[in-house]
């Protein structure tokens, strides 16, 4: 079992660059909600590795700098010869033009729990297109899975009482 640490990211991100242009990986937990529900806030984690521009494409999730110094990790939209554009899978506000200097890292694999999972298998580029492709109903399609959730988890308590 692995210790984990809880770091800033203005100390833990210069170390993860200098790692990663070695041509080394790292891997990192998530943090935050925005990327539900590929990934989730304190069970998944992602390996990120040294990003490619010219390689880049529709559906990777990604590590940027924002201008202000602020990491985020969200998943590419668009990308054009000079810029391209990124959205969070909770989201349907999209961040850019962004320039390829601001790109970070690629993440390019999810660990849920232990569970090792490719980005670039097959059933994940499918699913994520999918997901891209929904991107105006997404708030309507995450509400009414919460909605559903809460109801099932009464059901169950009520279930359980009896």
């Amino acid at each position: 079992m692995y210790k984990v640490n809880r770091l800033k990211s203005r100390e833990m991100f210069p170390l993860v660059k200098e790692i990663i242009e070695s041509g080394k990986s790292v891997r990192i937990m998530v943090t935050g909600m925005s990327m539900y529900p590929f990934l989730r806030e304190g069970i998944d984690s992602v390996e990120l590795t040294k990003p490619n521009y010219q390689k880049l494409r529709r559906g990777d999730i990604v590590l940027i700098v924002r201008d202000n110094g602020q990491y985020i990790m969200h998943r590419v939209l668009k990308k054009e010869k000079d810029c391209f554009y990124i959205v969070g899978d909770a989201q349907q506000w999209v961040e850019g033009p962004l320039r390829p200097d601001q790109l970070f890292a690629s993440v390019t694999a999810v660990w849920r729990k232990e569970k090792y999972i490719d980005c670039s298998r097959v059933w994940w580029r499918m699913l994520t297109g999918i997901w891209m492709y929904l991107l105006p109903f997404r708030y309507i399609i995450i509400k009414s899975y919460i909605r559903i959730r809460k109801i099932a988890q009464k059901l169950n308590i009520r279930k359980d009482a009896n």
